[in-house]
């Protein structure tokens, strides 16, 4: 049996430097502040406000401003559709649209464009897209206008008419930058 003088000794300073740091951390969490609200530090009375949606920003993440013309799919679809930011989100506005079937028609968001598959058809080529959860009115014509979220679920590239009843699409608008 080893003796006192024999036992190994116990290194003090780092069990002195793992305590220190030990209770410097506890009970230090990071909570992230929610949008329009302010930041306050408990050292200094100083408050940092933290930045809302602006405009422009929304804007941004829509790639807006945005514009299109419609072309025909499964029915003849005519009229054009824009994509504006506001500070609430964005706005999507059809203007002059003309749909020859008076279905229930919807307007979906799509991530891919407008393209001919092997077969000659006009399709957007990536099938993921949002239902905006609009309802076209019947007739079409006029201005339509429909409030969409600060940010996009994905890269809008078009904007499609579907026959919701039938999942057919009537027509489509590949989108394009705007000049503002």
């Amino acid at each position: 049996m080893p003796t006192h003088r024999e036992a190994k000794a116990i290194p003090v300073g780092r069990i002195l430097v793992a305590a220190v740091v030990a209770v410097m951390t506890a009970g230090c969490t990071y909570v992230a502040p929610s949008a329009g609200s302010e930041v306050r530090s408990t050292e200094a009375s100083v408050s940092i406000p933290y930045p809302s949606p602006t405009p422009t920003s929304v804007a941004a993440s829509w790639g807006a401003p945005l514009s299109g013309q419609f072309v025909s799919q499964a029915a003849r679809t005519t009229g054009s559709v824009r994509i504006t930011g506001t500070t609430a989100g964005a706005t999507l506005t059809l203007e002059g649209v003309s749909v020859s079937s008076d279905q229930d028609l919807k307007v979906v968001l799509n991530e891919g464009a407008l393209s001919k598959d092997p077969s000659g058809n006009m399709v957007v080529d990536d099938p993921k897209g949002m239902d905006i959860g609009a309802n076209l009115k019947p007739g079409g014509g006029g201005s339509q206008s429909f409030q969409l979220p600060p940010v996009p679920a994905f890269k809008v590239r078009s904007v499609t008419i579907v026959d919701w009843q039938n999942r057919v699409a009537y027509g489509t608008a590949d989108l394009m930058p705007t000049s503002r």
